[in-house]
């Protein structure tokens, strides 16, 4: 089969992993919520977020270092959608998406309580990339529902029905099924 040549969007061709809700707090105290799918695991403690320079989540992290991650899961596609609107700092997204906040155990920012997993992070450093900053952050606790751990104790994201958005920007969403054993 012919392979076409491209020059341009080359990173909607790799795509596959959950899309997540970044909790932050707005200096007012208010919960900000933020959808995220450009990210990637950097070690076994940290992960690297792309995130928009003027959006609130970069601007609370960066005054309070705090944030939580929280994954999508097929139920919650839409409260995810909520949260990636733009939503003056003088409302909460959680509010708007029907959402709950749950206290974290190591940093101020709650979790949401429906995501079945949530990772309580730190800001370790960042690197400028065009509009976004590459935001390094160091993982501290995380929570998860017993019943979605893998083997392997992560997250089993078929079980989870972890939503991967495959059309960025659109919403194009689904789910991952049929996973399998190359050998």
């Amino acid at each position: 089969m012919a392979k076409k040549y491209l020059t341009r969007g080359l990173s909607r061709l790799v795509r596959g992993k959950p899309v997540i809700i970044i909790t932050t707090l707005h200096q007012s105290g208010l919960v900000n919520a933020g959808t995220f799918g450009a990210y990637t695991n950097l070690s076994a403690t940290e992960i690297g977020l792309a995130i928009g320079r003027p959006s609130h989540t970069y601007q609370n992290i960066k005054r309070t270092g705090e944030l939580v991650i929280n994954v999508v899961t097929r139920p919650l596609a839409l409260a995810a959608e909520i949260c990636a609107e733009e939503i003056p700092a003088t409302e909460s997204e959680l509010d708007k998406a029907g959402l709950h906040p749950e206290p974290a155990r190591m940093v101020k920012v709650p979790l949401i309580r429906e995501c079945p997993v949530n990772i309580e992070a730190r800001f370790l450093k960042e690197m400028e990339i065009g509009y976004h900053n590459l935001v390094v952050v160091r993982c501290l606790a995380g929570h998860i529902e017993e019943d979605l751990l893998s083997e392997d104790g992560g997250l089993d994201v078929v079980k989870a029905e972890a939503v991967v958005n495959i059309g960025y920007p659109r919403p194009l969403y689904a789910v991952l099924a049929n996973p399998f054993l190359a050998r």
